[in-house]
């Protein structure tokens, strides 16, 4: 028994340094290139789904924190023509409306109705402070990310959709399972002020989805 209990201490610990040292840093150069046409994608039909749910025919302005390449903003647009989409995203590799880190949002307060962070809290360097920034700015805000919980059926859903057999293989053991479990990021932002009021895992993708106000 002390023997498990020191082997899960171990691979606890390689984790959050793998965490820390690998993601925790917006994606440039060739990483992002390989982000954005490898394994983007492979998230399919979640934007749609995410956009059903929610239910954003009554908000006026959009943040997407860390939007990357901005698949998620371009599909919003074209179901919300009428929104006022903000895309934000520190990397130089992509083209945001805006450029900043989420630790220092460049907004006025109680500007922003919802904000999304998709498969982007796990790359800021300060999550506590991030979630503090987004509460100042945002009335409400969903929180996607990819679950170390989940199952390898979910797992193999995006990964089989990932092109490159070396990122497809890693996809599971060193991304999914190093990213930050949704009981960590309830908590920082429940410390931050958010009330959660949805949580929920996706059926399909290996994310769970997080809805504060």
């Amino acid at each position: 028994m002390r023997l498990c209990g020191r082997t899960h201490y171990a691979r606890s610990v390689a984790l959050a340094w793998l965490d820390r040292v690998l993601y925790r840093h917006p994606f440039e150069g060739a990483s992002a290139r390989r982000y954005a046409t490898a394994a983007r994608p492979a998230f399919g039909d979640l934007d749609d789904r995410l956009l059903d749910a929610m239910a954003l025919d009554g908000a006026r302005r959009l943040l997407d924190v860390g939007s990357g390449p901005g698949t998620f903003a371009a599909r919003a647009a074209v179901r919300h023509p009428g929104l006022h989409i903000l895309t934000l995203e520190p990397s130089h590799a992509f083209r945001p409306v805006v450029r900043a880190r989420g630790e220092a949002l460049p907004l006025a307060d109680a500007c922003i109705d919802v904000a999304i962070c998709l498969s982007s809290i796990r790359h800021v360097r300060d999550r506590a402070l991030v979630l503090r920034e987004l509460r100042r700015v945002a009335a409400r805000l969903v929180i996607v990310e990819l679950d170390p919980a989940a199952s390898a059926e979910r797992i193999a859903n995006h990964a089989d959709h990932i092109a490159g057999a070396l990122l497809r293989h890693a996809f599971g053991p060193l991304i999914v399972r190093t990213a930050p479990p949704a009981d960590a990021i309830v908590a920082l932002a429940r410390a931050a002020g958010w009330s959660l009021r949805t949580q929920r895992d996706d059926a399909i993708q290996p994310v769970y989805i997080l809805d504060f106000t």
